[in-house]
């Protein structure tokens, strides 16, 4: 591979590890950020390209997906996400620091943390740090920010912090708060245009779709990695197919992938040679039970249906328990203890994988099965 192929190759790999951790301080990790100064132009070409801003300040920088257009796209949910109590508590935690001295413990953040929550303008339910599992949660916020950067640990001792998680006494440890990634962290901007207020006006609504067109699209190729042209507006779609070949050279131009030209839409596929590819690349299928279940249930879900005409199968919510529970019976003997519980809990632990893997989605009714999820036919 010659020079330049391989400074592409690495510029392309650290623009997809921004977008898949949009925050890097060079005190957790030193080598992406000097990636990130090395690429600096190229990926600021790239951002304006998507209608992203990067920001570098001391020894963060910080990726800004701002909002554009009349609609968000819309990503399969995370794998394995933190529960939303402990992303509250992660919030709250954040705020503290903005009123914290730059060194700081478990227990004086947990107290102000206390107080934020309990304030008349909070619309959270109030923080107990005398229950446990608040305790807990607490404690998964910490190494949320922790991994960010916006916490650096001054104490090596993990006896004090289990100890303050196990019954709330001492101090927990001592914190360093770095200002640069804490003031990274949100951007009143971008939270600004994510809560504007919708265009209720068609002729407005037409207008900010035009002149968004092409960076949404765009945005939906390279964040979501499919483009369902059933997903978008009428407009959207019809341009979405005329200009496919341009939307997948950029696509492919910045990320280094690979596009997939379907009836239905696009696939982007990240390199998996690429640390940063493999790295967020849902692993499906995979020699473990909830992969091989969520396999079982997908290929039961489509036998014996015919897709739409935009390639989607539709089920009743009657229909994914009957799957469930014929799936349950015929596997029963390879399940694992807790999926031998009941088909309902078998069928809850394959579905994460099915959401995550954007294979499907939940309805108000039941399942969409998706396009791309004929990949995985038996």
């Amino acid at each position: 591979m010659t020079a330049g192929l391989t400074t592409l190759a690495d510029a392309q790999d650290t623009f997809v590890g921004l977008l898949t951790t949009p925050l890097i301080s060079a005190r957790i990790d030193a080598a992406r950020f000097s990636a990130v100064l090395k690429h600096r132009t190229q990926i600021s070409e790239w951002c304006g390209r998507l209608g992203y801003r990067l920001v570098i300040a001391g020894a963060v920088a910080r990726l800004h997906r701002d909002p554009v257009g009349p609609q968000l796209t819309a990503a399969p949910p995370a794998w394995d996400p933190p529960p939303r109590r402990v992303l509250v508590l992660v919030a709250l935690i954040a705020a503290a620091c903005e009123g914290t001295d730059t060194t700081t413990t478990v227990q004086i953040l947990s107290d102000e943390v206390r107080a934020l929550s309990a304030s008349p303008g909070a619309r959270v339910t109030p923080y107990n740090p005398d229950r446990r599992p608040e305790r807990q949660a607490f404690i998964r916020g910490l190494d949320q920010l922790a991994a960010l950067g916006v916490l650096v640990r001054r104490t090596s001792d993990e006896s004090l912090l289990r100890q303050w998680e196990e019954d709330g006494t001492g101090v927990g440890g001592g914190f360093e708060i770095d200002q640069d990634a804490l003031l990274a962290f949100t951007d009143p901007h971008t939270v600004g245009l994510a809560f504007r207020p919708v265009a209720d006006d068609d002729e407005d609504e037409t207008a900010a779709r035009t002149a968004t067109r092409s960076q949404r699209l765009l945005r939906i190729l390279v964040e979501d990695t499919a483009l369902l042209y059933a997903d978008l507006h009428p407009v959207d779609a019809e341009y979405a197919r005329g200009q496919r070949s341009w939307l997948a050279d950029l696509a492919v131009s910045m990320t280094g992938g690979t596009v997939e030209m379907r009836a239905e839409g696009m696939l982007l596929r990240l390199p998996q040679d690429r640390p940063s590819s493999a790295s967020p690349t849902v692993q499906f299928p995979a020699a473990t039970a909830a992969p091989w279940f969520a396999l079982k249930l997908l290929d039961a879900a489509m036998t014996g249906r015919l897709p739409d005409a935009v390639g989607r199968i539709t089920l009743s919510g009657t229909e994914v328990e009957t799957i469930a529970q014929q799936v349950y019976r015929d596997n029963y003997g390879a399940l694992t203890k807790v999926m031998k519980e009941s088909s309902g809990k078998m069928l809850d632990v394959a579905q994460q994988v099915l959401l995550g893997a954007g294979l499907v989605r939940q309805s108000d009714t039941g399942w969409v099965v998706l396009p791309a999820a004929a990949r995985y036919r038996w």
